[in-house]
């Protein structure tokens, strides 16, 4: 896999990528691109578990998006006659379920997404702004719809489009101890968050905190972050990789069709009622039932209680006793211990 701005490196099953646009790893639309084929490709890489970005240059993870590619939105965006659209209601509406359109019709057809892309591509030198918006959503759906499990490491400060791609991650891991900070500063400078920050987040961490970190324009300290869910973890820059590296190791263990299964319910069914919601997971049920890694694992995990949990003597045991069965089990079970190699069939 050989790119532009980004560099991949393979351990065990973890593939990390790394971000590598000097000085500061500003987010372009280039490497939206180039990392919108690449996941493409690791969607069918079996070998790839877990899908690991981080910055590639010391201390650098993605500043924010280039503000020389937004300067150049004042002008484009007036070329398509959008800045007209958006102030009367009727063209407005028009305009909004249009995108709607197209991103549906993207989701259930690669080729419409392919034929779209291309489209917008095409008029890039005319108008950037259509090109901008349909890479950054889509290459941000990929990223959040990934069948893998998918890690943000980020080893430097993380703003704006960042901190938006940052929240399509199913985990977000964090150097702690460099003074580096999170943020979304677009209102700074009378813009809005706009790859996505002011729907992602509000899911992420609430609509409360998420309007406070998107109007006040201010920065978190990682602890912070972690504080109101926005960062899953922090270590300090020494342990950082290993730390990362041996989570993701961790992760590698489970089940392939379960993780695709339960992001799949959790972000179809945020989408939707509770009622549909339900619907959603139910026909994921079904599908992991329908599969060999079910049946193995079922089957392993009842030999373990035959042999471990219904031999003990309750009538005699402690209460330290259960307990220590218990957290006993669970690390067996996390760790995969009994398991053999979960295929994804």
């Amino acid at each position: 896999m050989t790119y532009t701005y980004l560099k991949t490196r393979k351990v065990n099953e973890t593939l990390w990528v790394e971000i590598h646009n000097p000085p500061v790893n500003f987010l372009i639309t280039d490497l939206l691109e180039e990392m919108h084929d690449l996941i493409k490709k690791v969607r069918r890489d079996d070998t790839i578990r877990v899908f690991i970005l981080t910055g590639g240059r010391e201390d650098s993870y993605i500043m924010h998006f280039s503000i020389h590619e937004l300067m150049m939105l004042t002008t484009h965006l007036k070329r398509l006659f959008l800045h007209i659209m958006v102030r009367f209601r009727p063209t407005s509406f028009l305009l909004k379920y249009y995108m709607t359109l197209s991103n549906w019709l993207m989701d259930l057809f690669p080729w419409y997404e392919w034929l779209m892309l291309k489209q917008a591509k095409a008029i890039r030198p005319y108008s950037s702004g259509a090109f901008l918006w349909f890479q950054m959503m889509r290459t941000y759906y990929a990223i959040e719809r990934m069948n893998k499990v998918t890690i943000a490491a980020i080893n430097g400060s993380c703003n704006g489009g960042g901190t938006e791609m940052a929240a399509c991650f199913d985990f977000r891991l964090m150097v702690g101890d460099q003074g580096f900070t999170m943020g979304q500063p677009e209102v700074l400078v009378n813009i809005v968050p706009g790859g996505g920050g002011t729907q992602r987040l509000p899911r992420l961490i609430g609509k409360a905190k998420a309007l406070e970190l998107m109007l006040r324009g201010n920065q978190l300290s990682p602890q912070e972050a972690k504080h109101i869910g926005l960062i899953t973890d922090v270590f300090d820059k020494n342990d950082f990789y290993g730390k990362v590296q041996e989570f993701s190791d961790l992760m590698s263990k489970r089940p392939p069709v379960a993780i695709d299964a339960i992001k799949k319910a959790v972000h179809q069914g945020m989408d939707t009622t509770v009622r549909h919601g339900l619907s959603i997971e139910l026909e994921q049920s079904v599908r992991c039932f329908d599969t060999k890694d079910t049946e193995m694992a079922l089957k392993n995990y009842l030999k373990y209680i035959e042999e471990h949990i219904m031999t003990l003597d309750y009538e005699n045991a402690s209460t330290k006793d259960i307990v220590d069965l218990l957290h006993k089990t669970l690390d067996v079970m996390e760790k995969a211990k009994i398991f053999k190699r979960f295929e994804g069939k």
